[in-house]
């Protein structure tokens, strides 16, 4: 608690239109928030007629009525006691609203009534009076379910030098109650007990709560900043003296809203004239201000406590000048008489707020790219002198002259995107019109991608035979440093290869396709084509080809024989030729069939590789020959494993057997007989020989599809 310290109001400087006393102040910060002023009566209507039935009494409390009936001077009152602390003979309560996340950063608690002192007034003859003094009485103060005692840091009361004999004596105190208030968010109920003030006709008690709230940051409950400034007093308007003044400090308008919250006591709403005026003009613009109404009052709910005014007003644009510090308050009454004893106010600042965007937010190297930039106010007063500048360079700076509160401009500017990926920042100054310096910057991002596909395809095996299943396996590769979908591959020879939709491809991730196709008589080469859309809508594309070859393999087989007839016993020679006239090689060549001196197991013939052996045979009688050469060729450097794939030629040849010829017998010459000449005569027999050759050739026979 602060010092204990007694005003007499007759110490200040009386009250001039040139020099009207200066308020004390409490707070003085400028804060993202703002305040919230609750009060309440500790007062209530009689349950016995005084002057008049207690029904008016409770008719005024809903503001149905008029003169004394309706006011407090026409009935004794009493007090209201709402908690069930056996310790508080009056208690009232109310409810304090700040944002949820909000904290308290100054309270103040105020509180007045009569000090019955005077014994020619209604409230000083003989009413209940509460034990002890108002100058030592503790409050009883309540937050939620936390309760304190609360001694005053300020008490004043009326000089009685400055009373009528028609005026009561009022006092007020107020205590700082911030640290009462540690630690609580939101709503709150907050209850006040034993405010001291008697029980009698014409008596009131009451207080109020003032509750400066903030966030360290801009929120959306707190925009902007504001200048709030809470000031103490003790301001008494008297049934003889009709106005007084008093200067509000430090207050600066920049040009924005300025609320202002009171608390006044002893406010007549059935007794109209007072008049609440700043520099001179009508700032309540009523003829009845203090109307003993008070704002978050909960128990008691009355819209007239007979007590205590707590209210807050917006003040019209003009009524105070931007940067002029401070403000004079006047305070007028017809007949009324009341007292001020708390004032606070806030004044909106400006706020520059940035934000930035990029027209898109993933662009490749070059791209052309475009930067807005918004400038808002969201305050209440205007900005001026305001420069905007982006990371895009000078040309796209931009001056704005004035931004009121609430208004906007945006600007954009565009240039080619970098090569990596970048963090665009937007930055804006200003003032306001009190010289406030203003700054606030914005960062967007821009992602800049390279994407990018590859793929391969191979066949396996590559070279075949007709008919054979070539095995193709294609790989598709995102080598970019972005995500990949829609990719799909497009075969142009073979649609067992074709992915229309291959899903996606992350950053580095590779994924197989296998598919087949059956050999023709003829290889080919086989193109493909992936297409992969990247996060910005761009397709990148890659193309590949894989080939095959078709081969058909021969073997050139030949048997001669060195006669074609011989006698029996004669020997006849073969000479055996086993060609590979192919660039196959072929494997497993054997000679196999009849005369068994002709079999060879020849083993490997390379292509375009002869071998040629002879062998020879007894004649006994007419002879065939009939061998069969087999090979089986190399694919892709391995023997083919199935006997459809052997390569086989026969040959056969007859050798036919000669008779022996009969010697014609010897002829005699007689010595008496004409000479003559005899012919030989020879007997010739040929056999010809039929040479037949018959080839078979294995293959497989299977036509590849072309695609056009």
């Amino acid at each position: 608690m602060g010092t204990l310290s007694l005003l007499i109001l007759s110490t200040l400087p009386a009250a001039s239109a040139e020099s009207p006393p200066v308020l004390p102040t409490n707070y003085d910060q400028t804060v993202y928030g703002d305040f919230s002023v609750i009060g309440n009566t500790v007062t209530a209507c009689p349950v016995q007629p005084g002057h008049y039935p207690p029904k008016l009494c409770h008719d005024a409390q809903n503001r149905v009525g008029s003169g004394p009936s309706a006011q407090n001077n026409g009935h004794p009152m009493t007090w209201a006691d709402i908690d069930t602390d056996p310790v508080t003979y009056n208690s009232s309560s109310g409810r304090l609203t700040i944002p949820d996340g909000a904290r308290i950063a100054y309270a103040k608690l105020t509180w007045a009534g009569n000090t019955g002192g005077l014994t020619s007034v209604p409230c000083g003859r003989g009413p209940i009076r509460p034990p002890g003094s108002p100058k030592q009485q503790q409050i009883s103060l309540k937050i939620n379910d936390r309760g304190s005692l609360i001694a005053p840091d300020r008490y004043t009361e009326d000089a009685p030098g400055d009373l009528t004999h028609t005026d009561h004596q009022f006092y007020s105190a107020y205590a700082d109650v911030t640290g009462q208030f540690r630690g609580i968010t939101g709503p709150s109920t907050v209850t006040v007990g034993n405010v001291w003030t008697p029980q009698g006709f014409d008596c009131f008690g009451g207080w109020s709560l003032t509750a400066v709230w903030m966030f360290d940051t801009a929120q959306p409950a707190a925009p902007a900043r504001k200048q709030i400034a809470v000031y103490d007093a003790h301001t008494r308007v008297f049934t003889g003296r009709h106005r007084a003044d008093a200067r509000m400090p430090s207050i600066k308008s920049a040009g924005g809203l300025t609320r202002l919250g009171l608390a006044g006591f002893e406010g007549d709403w059935a007794m109209p004239g007072d008049q609440f005026l700043i520099n001179g003009r009508n700032a309540g613009r009523t003829d009845n201000f203090f109307v003993s109404g008070a704002d978050g009052h909960l128990k008691p709910a009355h819209a007239n406590n007979m007590s205590v005014d707590v209210r807050t007003i917006d003040l019209a644009g003009d009524l105070l000048k931007p940067g002029e510090a401070g403000a004079n308050l006047s305070f007028t009454s017809g007949h009324d008489a009341y007292l001020v004893a708390n004032i606070v106010a806030s004044s909106g600042r400006p706020e520059l707020v940035v934000t930035t965007a990029m027209d898109k937010d993933v662009a490749h190297p070059g791209d052309q790219v475009t930067q807005s930039v918004t400038v808002t106010n969201t305050g209440s007063a205007p900005a001026v002198d305001i420069r905007v500048q982006s990371d895009l360079g000078p040309a796209c700076a931009e001056n704005i002259p004035r931004l009121e509160g609430g208004q906007w401009a945006k600007y954009s500017c565009s240039r080619s995107a970098p090569d990596d990926d970048v963090k665009p920042t937007a930055t804006v100054t200003g003032q306001s019109l009190v010289g406030d310096r203003l700054s606030a910057s914005a960062q967007t991002f821009l992602e800049v991608i390279r994407p990018g596909i590859a793929v391969t395809k191979s066949a396996v095996p590559n070279t075949v035979l007709s008919g054979q299943a070539v095995g193709y396996t294609i790989e598709v590769r995102n080598t970019g440093d972005t995500l990949l979908s829609g990719v799909s591959i497009d075969d142009k020879q073979v649609d067992a290869c074709d992915r229309p939709d291959f899903g996606t491809l992350a950053t580095g991730e590779a994924k197989l396709l296998h598919c087949s196709v059956a050999a023709g008589d003829e290889g080919f080469t086989n193109n493909v084509t992936v297409i992969g859309t990247d996060k910005a809508g761009r397709k990148v594309t890659a193309d590949a080809h894989a080939a095959f070859t078709v081969i058909h393999p021969r073997i050139e087989f030949s048997v001669r024989p060195s006669t074609r007839a011989a006698r029996a016993g004669e020997s006849v020679t073969f000479s055996v030729t086993v060609r590979n006239p192919t660039p196959i090689q072929l494997g497993n060549v054997r000679v196999t069939g009849t005369p068994s001196a002709c079999a060879r197991d020849i083993g490997t013939l390379a292509p375009q590789q002869t071998v040629e052996y002879t062998c020879s045979v007894v004649m006994r009688e007419r002879l065939t020959i009939s061998l069969t050469v087999t090979a089986t060729p190399f694919i892709n450097g391995q023997l083919a494993e199935t006997r459809r794939d052997t390569v086989n030629l026969t040959a056969s040849v007859i050798v036919s057997l000669v008779e022996p010829t009969a010697e014609p017998p010897p002829v005699r010459k007689s010595a008496k007989t004409d000479r003559t000449e005899n012919a030989p005569v020879a007997a010739f027999v040929a056999g010809l020989a039929a040479i037949s050759t018959f080839v078979t050739v294995g293959a497989i026979s299977a036509t590849a599809r072309s695609k056009r």
